[in-house]
Parts: C-alpha cells; structure tokens; sequence
C-alpha cells in the first residue's frame, strides 16, 4: 500500500473547537490525534486544514511530520479536496480530533482495509451492536426494522463517524464523504467511541485517561 494522506479538518466555529486544545492528563485531544496519525502511518503526510490560529500552530509545533493548511471552505467536504487535489494519492484519510482516544493500529488498519478491496470506494469505523430496533414513519406509523418484526437480537452496525475514515479522493470531488460501495472496520473498544464534541463527553473523557492502560489491556 503507497502511503495514504491524512487529514484533520477544523472549522474555527465548531462549537467542539476550544475543546481541542483543553489538556485531557497532558495531552489535548488534537495533540492525542495526532499521535495516533504519525505512529500508526509513520510513512504519511499528516495535514490540519483549518481556519483557526490557535489549531494552526498546534500543528506546525508538533514537528515536522505534521503539516498545517489554512482552510478557506466552510463545507466539509470541500474542505477535505481543497488539501486533496494538490496531492497525488490513491486513499485519504480523515480523522476527526474530537476523538481523543483511538486503539493503535486503528488507523493503519482502515486505510489497508480499503487498500486490500478495489471494489470499495471507503471504509468506515463502525461499532458492532445486538437491538430490537423501531422506527417512526412520515405519518407516525411505528415499524419494527428488525425483520420478521420481532427479532431481539438482530445485528447492526452504526458508523462512528470521525474516528477514521478512509476514502478515495474522487469521492470528495464529487461533493461526497462517502460512496456507494462503503466496508466496515469494526472498533470493539468502547473507550474508543468517547468524543468530545460536548463537555459531557470531555468530562467522560478525562475521568477514562487515566485508566486508559488498564482498559486497554482488559480489551486486548
């Protein structure tokens, strides 16, 4: 596999920005993220697109494995091709800092994984879970998902969305995140799924950090 670009998109006036930066035991979330990106694909380019100074020289102090961009899309997506189309590669992936908290080899293991199947445009990190499962129709009809109606322990899976995502970069060209044909990488930790996009979720996060060896040994 030729080395994968990745990127860490901020937008300065995401309500989850100023938690970034916040320590969590030392080290902020960004700063957290960014480990992970350079220790699980040591042979990538790590970009930061953003429009915010503060998360700008975050990136540029982290060394030189690490490399800032000044955002100018508000889109999401065209943020992401803005650093893409410059580029020569064949996988992207995007890592959302408000995940503080990633199992090593998650990422490497995404970008194989859409690596290794020329039949998939992206690869999703998705958590694995067992529900009976309703839904409300248009004109409050209330439907069982499950099929035969009453299942009890039907199988789904949820995308986490952030936690990384592999993608080729056509795909943002043509204003998407993901495409028609997308896999699954399915992240069992679920100290892993924390996010702090909110302070409950940063509040979470700080009470796990310190127990964060622990809990990955219990989960290895």
């Amino acid at each position: 596999m030729s080395a994968p670009l990745v990127i860490i998109p901020v937008l300065s006036a995401a309500g989850s920005t100023p938690r970034l930066l916040m320590p969590i035991h030392g080290r902020s979330s960004l700063e957290r993220t960014l480990d992970s990106a350079v220790a699980d694909l040591p042979g990538s380019e790590v970009v930061v697109t953003t429009d915010d100074t503060r998360i700008r020289d975050m990136a540029n102090a982290f060394g030189g494995r690490v490399k800032s961009h000044t955002r100018t899309a508000e889109s999401y997506v065209a943020a992401l091709a803005e650093v893409a189309r410059s580029r020569d590669v064949a996988i992207v992936v995007v890592l959302e800092p408000t995940h503080p908290f990633r199992p090593e080899g998650l990422i490497r293991r995404t970008a194989e994984n859409l690596a290794a199947r020329d039949h998939l445009d992206s690869v999703v990190c998705v958590r694995r879970f067992t529900a009976n499962l309703w839904r409300r129709t248009g004109d409050g009809e209330i439907l069982a998902m499950s099929e035969g109606g009453d299942a009890r322990d039907a199988v789904y899976f949820q995308e986490m969305v952030g936690l990384a995502l592999a993608a080729r970069p056509h795909l943002f060209e043509d204003g998407r995140r993901l495409g028609d044909a997308v896999g699954f990488e399915v992240v069992d930790q679920t100290w892993a799924l924390v996010d702090v996009r909110d302070d409950t979720g940063f509040t979470v996060a700080e009470a796990l950090a310190d127990r964060l060896p622990q809990l990955k040994e219990a989960s290895a």
